[in-house]
């Protein structure tokens, strides 16, 4: 048990380390709620909401709701299809819709020393429909990968874990190798194996958007239909 708490502190540092490091921040706070319920052998229903702040954590920048399908092929494989409507305020200070479709597929390691690592791929499409600039009416196209790690704690409800998500533009003209970084370090806590709560920090780093850098806590809640 102590040396896996080693194992996990340095991660932890990193990632908070970093966050604190970087200039010019603005910070937030993202309150999300999700549901799924198991509609047919490994078939299953997602729902999440999702309210997220800015500028201090004294305006709403967006929030969102987002239905979905996945299957559970096994174990360690699973795949699914979503769509999100989003409402985020834009230049002229109003809230626009935007929507967003997604594929992701995402496999999952055996565990290992009560640690378990999993690889999340998402391809997705956005549309706008607030047009600043003419290459606004054109759909943007992205793909995400990220990392995960959790730990089991034994006998306890409780899992702290680590992720780190990269975004690139697909049919882009910029070099960029990666437009998003996103880190996270949270923990959560299941009740009677259906509500989870939890709470995370946040590291937004991009070279596409403003503010470049974010510090955010997330507040998060999903229950077991």
């Amino acid at each position: 048990m102590m040396m896996n708490r080693k194992l996990l502190f340095p991660f932890f540092a990193l990632l908070l380390c970093t966050g604190v490091a970087a200039q010019d921040t603005d910070y937030g706070i993202w309150y999300e709620a999700k549901a799924e319920k198991n509609i047919w052998k490994g078939l299953r229903f997602d729902l999440e909401a999702s309210i997220r702040t800015n500028e201090k954590a004294r305006s709403i920048e967006k929030f969102y709701l987002e239905p979905g399908l996945r299957y559970k092929f096994n174990d360690w494989f699973n795949a699914g299809i979503y769509y999100r409507f989003i409402d985020q305020k834009e230049k002229d200070d109003r809230y626009h819709p935007r929507h967003r479709w997604f594929f992701q597929m995402k496999g999952t390691a055996p565990s290992f020393a009560r640690f378990t690592f999993a690889v999340r791929y998402r391809i997705q499409q956005q549309f706008k429909t607030y047009m600043e600039d003419p290459e606004d009416e054109e759909p943007q196209w992205y793909q995400r990968i990220r990392f995960e790690l959790d730990y089991d704690i034994r006998g306890v409800p409780l899992k702290p874990y680590i992720n780190a998500e990269m975004h690139s533009q697909l049919f882009s003209p910029n070099d960029f190798v990666a437009d998003k970084w996103r880190s996270m370090v949270g923990v959560e806590y299941t009740l009677n194996k259906k509500h989870t709560f939890g709470i995370e920090y946040i590291y937004n780093e991009s070279r596409v958007t403003k503010p470049p850098y974010e510090n955010i806590l997330g507040l998060t809640y999903s229950v077991k239909l």
